[in-house]
């Protein structure tokens, strides 16, 4: 299948047929990493970035680190929970 390299600003744009999009399994908001080599592009999907809630989602007793010491406390920092 062929596409046109469109002017995008100051970037060049091509759009992915929804054919195309469909086989590789691509949706609007996928991060892909491009790698450009010997008059080539090579297009890959990078993972999702996950959100704030799905991390902390994750964290549990087992993962998670004890309180670290950073000394005495100085001036202000002293917070009363």
């Amino acid at each position: 299948m062929r596409a046109q390299m469109l002017k995008w600003g100051n970037s060049l744009a091509i759009r992915i047929p929804k054919p195309v999009a469909d086989s590789a399994n691509l949706r609007e908001g996928d991060t892909l990493e491009i790698e450009a080599a010997e008059g080539s592009i090579r297009l890959h999907r990078v993972g999702r970035i996950p959100t704030l809630s799905q991390l902390v989602s994750q964290i549990t007793q087992e993962n998670r680190y004890p309180e670290i010491s950073a000394g005495p406390e100085v001036g202000r920092e002293a917070v009363e929970w």
